[in-house]
């Protein structure tokens, strides 16, 4: 025997002969392997090299949008009106998502945030989407239920919310912003670029968890946050406003309503308040007439008797007539084949422009109206700013509709109605500034709703602005003597329901203001009025001669109320009464007795 053989015999194992083919096999087959494996990275390192490249970047490399933290909108007195919160929103990276407990996953999250599962369950299990929003602003609890779940394919990330911590309180006024972070009313509309700020930006190299890998190179452009706002808002204004308007519309089962208050000498608006009212941190629970504009400044109404006021002012600034020019109220009057007369058809005789104030004569104010001529009468309209918008920084305010002299809708009988406030258009902002110009001596401010705006560090202030002097300080001055004695006329309708009297008394015991009443008929489809339902409103100023108010009151449509008169003018005399305490205006001492002059 051979040596191996031997060895074989006395190890007591078998011996295995290796024949050349087999070994010639192995090689082969691992040469086919080592040539397959060269090939494989042949063709990912070279042929696909790009499209894999570019592919890894896109999974890795990312550039990241920075969100600028929407201005903060506040008060007169800084109270926030409007804030950014940072609130949790749920996304989800479906490549990280176990796609057998995706079913089961969704009817959890659905009950959790409120979404179908079938929405939630496509966006687990999409195939071409690396990162995806599921649920966005969660309610702190929810947040952290889910967090608890510890599902790796889930993500809470924070980013800002619009909130109104205020609720109702001057919604028209503030506006709202929608869920793509726009502002689509208000003061949000009007500056909402300066208020949404401008984005940065983060470009990095990002891990599975969408954190940036710090050994990475990265750039970053960081965003420029927006604007803060100080509004002229007082807080006890609005607040005072709202409250009477809501008690008033309520009462008397009105559709709706506003109240205005300005400052004459700066045109500052102090509250801005109208009804229906709506909560903008759920504005999409509301009509978007009612979230989306503001019927304050978007809402046109034929002003009626209130519109005497700018009628008187117009023609003794013309000199078409004097204080002293006496016209004959018959009640009712004849021209151009129509009649046209008094609210109740009664006649007044001679009366003088105070007298057509006082009594509200139709048939005395056309007539003072054809002594103005409509050339004088429709450019003064003009100066008083009618028929353009005031300017005031809001989104959606209207000019009004005048049939001005020389225009195509220009016709005679229309020039008289507009004496009494029919057959034209304005809306309240426009009255309050021309019942301001009167409360200023003639000088007409620019109104405006912002008192401070503030790009970080940097805070510039409005400064009030003179817009024209439509008529002379004695014009104006004779014109609040009238409104004086006008607001006594009315007197009666606050207090007869306590004292039992409609004796003459002061419309706000103690002060001197003026006011004029008036009842507005609202126009319908196919034309005419309504014949059932009206606009009740007064607009006034105080004091006297160093008004720091105008203000008006406008109730739509009262249901108990025709002519809106006894509707509107409790409500004018709680607010200028609270008004004139709240500024510690103290009583004028010369009034004494109720009805002292």
């Amino acid at each position: 025997m051979r040596a191996n053989q031997y060895s074989a015999v006395a190890t007591g194992r078998p011996w295995v002969r290796l024949s050349r083919w087999r070994i010639n096999a192995l090689l082969l087959l691992c040469l086919v392997l080592m040539a397959r494996v060269v090939l494989r990275l042949g063709e990912l390192q070279v042929l696909r090299h790009a499209e894999l490249r570019d592919l890894a970047n896109r999974e890795i490399a990312q550039q990241i949008t920075l969100m600028p933290t929407r201005g903060v909108i506040t008060d007169r007195l800084g109270n926030v009106l409007a804030i950014d919160v940072d609130r949790e929103s749920l996304w989800v990276v479906p490549s990280q998502v176990n796609q057998e407990r995706a079913p089961r996953l969704a009817l959890t999250l659905s009950t959790l945030v409120g979404r179908p599962a079938e929405e939630i369950l496509a966006a687990l299990t999409a195939t071409d989407r690396y990162w995806l929003p599921v649920a966005r602003w969660l309610e702190p609890e929810v947040a952290a239920q889910i967090e608890t779940l510890n599902e790796p394919g889930l993500r809470l990330e924070y980013e800002p919310r619009r909130v109104y911590p205020q609720g109702t309180l001057a919604a028209h006024v503030v506006g709202a912003v929608n869920f793509n972070g726009d502002g689509i009313s208000g003061i949000e509309a009007f500056y909402n670029s300066q208020l949404k700020g401008i984005t940065g930006t983060l470009e990095a190299e990002f891990d599975g968890a969408r954190n940036p890998i710090a050994i990475a190179p990265s750039r970053t452009v960081p965003p420029r946050h927006g604007i803060n706002i100080q509004t002229t808002l007082d807080p006890f204004v609005q607040y005072l406003i709202e409250r009477e308007l809501k008690q008033a519309v309520e009462q008397h089962n009105a559709d709706g309503g506003t109240i205005i208050v300005m400052n004459p000498r700066t045109g500052a608006i102090l509250g801005m308040a109208s009804w229906p009212i709506f909560d903008p941190n759920r504005y999409g629970d509301y009509a978007p007439e009612v979230y989306g504009r503001n019927p304050a400044i978007s809402n046109l109404y034929e002003p009626g008797s209130t519109f005497k006021i700018v009628t008187v002012a117009v023609g003794l600034q013309a000199r078409a007539f004097t204080a002293d020019t006496t016209v004959n109220d018959t009640g009712v009057i004849y021209r151009y084949g129509y009649s046209l007369s008094n609210w109740n058809s009664g006649a007044n005789g001679p009366l003088t422009p105070e007298g057509v104030l006082y009594f509200s004569s139709n048939v005395g104010a056309l007539q003072l109206n054809e002594l103005t001529g409509p050339e004088k009468f429709y450019a003064l309209l003009r100066d008083f700013g009618f028929g353009r918008p005031t300017g005031v920084e809001l989104g959606g305010e209207e000019q009004g509709l005048v049939n001005s002299w020389g225009s195509p809708t220009y016709n005679d009988l229309n020039f008289l109605t507009n004496a009494y406030g029919q057959g034209i258009s304005v809306t309240p902002l426009q009255m309050v500034q021309a019942m301001a110009t009167i409360a200023n001596d003639g000088v007409m401010m620019k109104p405006y709703i912002v008192e401070r705006r503030c790009d970080g560090a940097v805070c510039s202030d409005t400064e009030p602005v003179e817009v024209g002097r439509p008529v002379e300080p004695g014009v104006a001055w004779t014109v609040r003597r009238m409104l004086m004695h006008s607001a006594n006329h009315y007197a009666p309708v606050v207090w007869a329901p306590i004292t039992g009297s409609y004796a003459d008394a002061w419309l706000v015991p103690g002060y001197r203001v003026g006011a004029k009443t008036g009842t507005s008929s609202i126009p319908i489809e196919g034309g005419g009025y309504d014949p059932n339902y009206t606009i009740g409103s007064v607009l006034g100023f105080g004091p006297l001669d160093d008004a720091h108010f105008a203000v008006l009151v406008k109730i739509d449509r009262p249901r108990d109320d025709l002519w809106g008169v006894s509707t509107a003018i409790p409500v004018f005399y709680k607010v200028m009464d609270e008004l004139l305490r709240y500024e510690r205006l103290p009583p004028d001492p010369a009034l004494v007795d109720p009805g002292q002059s």
